[in-house]
């Protein structure tokens, strides 16, 4: 019924949407999570947006243009949510503890993507941790590992 009504919007507004990935796919849930987390600071740096593809690429096992799309799409997404429940609510159905936990990585590794992280993403990242159930002491450990020059026990 939803998607109903959000496809009869669409068309008033500016013609139909061609979606490919669908709102329940936890990629693109967790896809749409990071953009959040790099919009935290009002703007998504080319760096961050380079970063959320190439994580999703990686992660996803996605070819690079199918994780550019996805990229935009959750931007879309994101931007038309009133808040990440959504999402969140779609990622604690479909993942165990350890796909939570990497969710928080990819988060962090996009937070560093345009350098330190600035207070506003450290909450972002905080308040995505909380929402998956995973604990600040979890949080911590994954933020040190996924800091530049840090990652990997500190070797090159």
């Amino acid at each position: 019924m939803l998607e109903a009504i959000r496809s009869v919007l669409a068309e008033l507004v500016g013609g139909p949407r061609a979606r490919s990935f669908d709102d329940r796919d936890y990629r693109m849930a967790a896809a749409a999570v990071l953009v959040h987390v790099a919009d935290a600071d009002g703007a998504i740096d080319p760096r961050e947006r380079a970063r959320l593809a190439a994580l999703l690429a990686d992660r996803f096992s996605m070819a690079s243009d199918e994780a550019r799309r996805m990229t935009a799409e959750a931007e879309r997404s994101e931007a038309e949510a009133a808040d990440m429940s959504e999402f969140i609510a779609v990622l604690k159905r479909a993942l165990d503890e350890n796909g939570r936990l990497k969710i928080v990585e990819m988060a962090w590794e996009l937070a560093y993507a345009d350098g330190l992280p600035l207070e506003v993403e450290d909450s972002a990242v905080a308040r995505v941790a909380q929402m998956l159930g995973v604990s600040e002491a979890e949080t911590s450990v994954l933020r040190r590992a996924s800091a530049p020059g840090l990652r990997g026990g500190g070797g090159a």
